[in-house]
């Protein structure tokens, strides 16, 4: 029998800090002293480089490679081609939507500029590296390529990327990844349900995250072990259980080679050996350096496997030296899950009421059944999607979510301008969860241990009151200011992140040693500080001071234990469930520990004889009496006495969810039930066409707070992300060659804050997640929500749509008629 687990129901902890905002982050010493070591820091002895060899062409194929030259140079090393047997049978799942192709670590094929191809020099220094691949002497077969995803749709479109594998081998036309087709309810009916049906067109740019560490792995050999600092957002050590990951690959090819190199099929390049099976996962270990930035370089995505797999290759074959992978153009090869066109059509009534909607999608994701799905009661839904291969770049996933939001919020905007509605009244109209609208849900909440609480309500309230929306609003073009500029407001809403646990593993484990807890686990550290979350998780669910724990992590091995993720929208929901039980078991053994007996000169002596555990309790890391509280020992003097006989460590194992019901009948679907609100308040200046941002209110249900700053860090930085990517943020090709014009962080127009008002950062507390207290996740849904706020605001300012993002001056003028 399943003993129920409710982790939104457990009691959160009274006391601990006085002010959670203050909470000191234990790697701030580091970062503002500059001794914070990154992947690109780390120095070993006898390291040498590797960089690899770039695509000049937007699709070109290696014909003849000449690398005596490079070879020459002193301080080369080794020259890994794409040609190697080493390399040959290399190959990862190169794409984060669905898994969709394979492509080769180090092709022969340049499919996008700067694509890394071909080669790959190690040497005693970067500069030797860049000397030896300016020397390598190429001849390319240029090849046709296509920048727009409705051109590389046509039937008669030139064939693209041929040397890449789709996994999907249905398509009809030459270069089509993906057709899929969703249907929920039935949509005709909701149309002709409907008071009227509006139909528009979203363009989105292709954007990328411009960031400030370039991909970089260091590896290497110490005879079958291998050791790893990589520059990575996801924890590789659960990554590489994938058959399409490096170690499992590493395996397979090695025995698959070695076997044949054996039977004499297969010749040894250039006497080196293959690489090894590894028979033990304990033989890899995988550090993790601060990380420079969650946009910044791919990180924890299928395609930059490919680059921990790369260096693992060529330290094999660097004989026990380290080598330092680095690929300085990694900021920009690869663009956002977002990008592409929305033929939107919707059914609405009078009232706001959306009776159908239906999304037909060219791009690599389809958001129609998404986060709309999970935060409307909106019955009938279809979404349609094509997806095909261009020459620009491979697709991410940064500040997930832009695919489902932008659509979603222009959908409510364009129905409240229809029927000249207050947006934020439409947006309440249809909330609900799956297709319920609200009275299902509260039924829901009582069934399943939850507050009765509408979140979206509270956030808008919140939100409306902040920013003056009562004063403020108006009909779109009717308020000119005294500057002769138009005034708009834009709102946005949507669900939370991770409002389930997402079914990841998080194994941290506690341990007591000199009167602190420590938190041990592996987790890459980009900066978020879910740290001094974990750590104010555990010290109020135990009693500690905050300033009594830390966390121990950054490595890992086969039996490390492991945080779930660099944090972002699962990490917090993940991780908190093990620390709460963990901390609850810790805390228990310490009392058990207080009241045991020990040997003191021959005589049996207890910290609190004669009392039982359950007589005691914690608080600011003393063990007192609760009918005594003068009866006190330090939570320290209770473990150094019992450390070397009975050391106090907590690993328990957490539970599944269960016990939930619908209408009485079991139902394990987490329902997202903590909403986000978001609104700006915009001047347009109608003679340039600029668009200033004047006032930002983020507001967030997140369910619990562990940790203020965190929450306002997410809020504060989505905010800038998402407008940027609504309003400057886009790549440029060359139409004529397909080379890249702007990859760099000159010509990508990146907002940053001195290009946008203070935020004001506000914070609900629900209760309505799935995870400890009700939390759920924040991390990455900001950004994606406002990614499309603007054009609500603009149209609200100027009485004009534009739905092509990112919305520039030029655009603004175009709608106005002006240019």
């Amino acid at each position: 029998m399943v003993e129920q687990w409710q982790p939104w129901s457990w009691k959160a902890p009274e006391g601990g800090p006085d002010d959670k905002r203050n909470l000191s982050r234990q790697d701030a010493h580091d970062r503002v002293t500059g001794q914070a070591l990154y992947t690109s820091d780390i120095r070993l002895p006898g390291m040498l480089y590797a960089k690899i060899l770039t695509s000049p062409y937007a699709h070109a194929k290696i014909l003849r490679m000449d690398t005596s030259e490079a070879e020459a140079i002193a301080g080369v090393r080794d020259i890994l081609k794409y040609n190697d047997p080493d390399i040959s049978k290399d190959n990862v799942t190169g794409c984060y939507v669905n898994n969709a192709f394979n492509l080769l670590t180090l092709p022969g094929t340049g499919d996008f500029y700067q694509h890394p191809v071909g080669a790959a020099v190690v040497a005693d220094s970067e500069e030797i590296c860049d000397r030896a691949l300016r020397l390598i002497k190429i001849e390319w077969e240029e090849r046709p390529f296509i920048l727009d995803m409705e051109e590389s749709l046509e039937p008669n479109a030139p064939k693209i990327m041929a040397e890449v594998k789709r996994l999907d081998a249905t398509a009809k036309e030459p270069n089509t990844i993906v057709t899929r087709e969703v249907m929920i309810g039935d949509v005709d009916q909701g149309f002709a349900n409907a008071d009227k049906i509006i139909e528009y067109a979203i363009h989105r740019a292709v954007n990328t995250p411009a960031g400030v560490e370039p991909m970089v792995c260091v590896a290497q050999w110490r005879g079958d072990f291998l050791d790893i600092w990589v520059h990575h957002n996801f924890n590789l050590q659960a990554a590489l259980s994938s058959e399409n990951d490096p170690a499992v690959q590493f395996d397979r090819i090695g025995r698959e080679e070695i076997s044949k190199s054996r039977a004499g099929s297969v010749p040894q390049s250039m006497g080196r050996e293959k690489l090894p099976p590894f028979t033990h996962w304990s033989k890899i270990t995988l550090t993790f350096p601060y990380q420079g930035s969650l946009f910044g370089g791919i990180s924890w995505l299928a395609y930059s496997y490919a680059f921990v797999r790369l260096a693992v290759i060529v330290a094999k074959r660097a004989a026990g030296r380290p080598v330092k992978l680095i690929y300085d153009e990694s900021n920009f090869y690869c663009g956002g899950d977002e990008s592409g066109t929305y033929a939107c059509k919707v059914g609405a009534k009078k009232d706001g009421t959306i009776t159908a909607y239906e999304w037909h999608v060219i791009g690599a994701v389809n958001g129609a059944t998404e986060k709309t799905r999970e935060c409307t009661g909106i019955p009938n839904i279809r979404g349609t999607q094509k997806w095909a291969f261009t020459n620009t770049s491979y697709v991410s996933c940064w500040r997930h979510g832009a695919h489902c939001c932008v659509p979603h919020n222009v959908m409510f905007d364009r129905v409240a301008g229809e029927f000249g509605l207050d947006p934020t009244e439409v947006a309440l109209i249809n909330d609900g969860c799956n297709g319920h609208y609200w009275d299902w849900i509260t039924q829901y909440q009582k069934e399943n241990n939850f507050p009765q609480r509408q979140s979206l309500r509270e956030v808008i309230a919140l939100g409306k009151k902040a920013i003056d929306w009562g004063i403020k609003w108006h009909a779109p073009g009717k308020r000119k200011l005294p500057n002769g500029r138009m005034h708009g407001l834009g709102f946005m809403s949507i669900n939370e992140w991770s409002s389930s646990l997402m079914g990841t593993p998080a194994l941290p484990c506690l341990i007591l040693r000199d009167g602190t807890v420590t938190i041990v686990g592996t987790r890459s550290d980009m900066g978020i500080d879910s740290e001094s979350g974990f750590r104010q998780c555990v010290a109020a669910e135990m009693g500690m001071k905050y300033e009594d724990t830390a966390i121990q992590e950054q490595r890992s091995d086969n039996n490390a234990y492991l945080f779930s993720g660099p944090g972002g929208s699962f990490g917090t929901t993940a991780t908190t469930p093990q620390l709460v039980l963990g901390a609850k078991e810790l805390k228990q053994k310490i009392l058990q520990c207080a009241v045991a007996p020990r040997s003191i000169g021959g005589r049996e002596v207890s910290f609190f004889a004669g009392k039982r555990p359950e007589d005691l309790d914690i608080k600011d890391s003393v063990v007192f009496e609760k009918k005594n509280p003068a009866n006190r020992r330090t939570v320290a003097e209770i473990g150094a006495a019992f450390w070397s006989t009975d050391p106090a460590i907590s690993h328990p194992v957490a539970g599944i969810l269960a016990g939930m019901t619908s209408g009485g009948k079991p139902d394990q679907r987490p329902y997202a039930m903590s909403r986000q609100a978001h609104f700006i308040e915009v001047e347009v200046d109608t003679e340039t066409g600029q668009v200033d941002v004047t006032n930002i209110v983020c507001v967030n249900d997140v369910g619990h707070v562990f940790n203020i700053k965190g929450v306002e860090g997410q809020q504060y930085g989505g905010a800038i992300m998402g407008l940027s990517r609504s309003a400057t943020e886009e790549r440029v090709w060359c139409p004529r060659t397909g080379v890249a014009l702007n990859h760099d962080l000159i010509g990508y127009q990146m907002g940053t804050m001195n290009d946008y008002p203070l935020v004001q950062c506000i914070f609900s507390e629900s209760h309505l997640g799935y995870s400890s207290y009700g939390c759920c996740g924040i991390g990455e849904d900001v950004g994606a929500a406002m990614s499309g706020i603007t054009a609500g605001a603009i149209y609200n300012a100027i009485g004009k749509w534009i739905f092509d993002y990112p919305i520039t001056a030029a655009k603004v003028l175009r709608a106005l008629g002006k240019i």
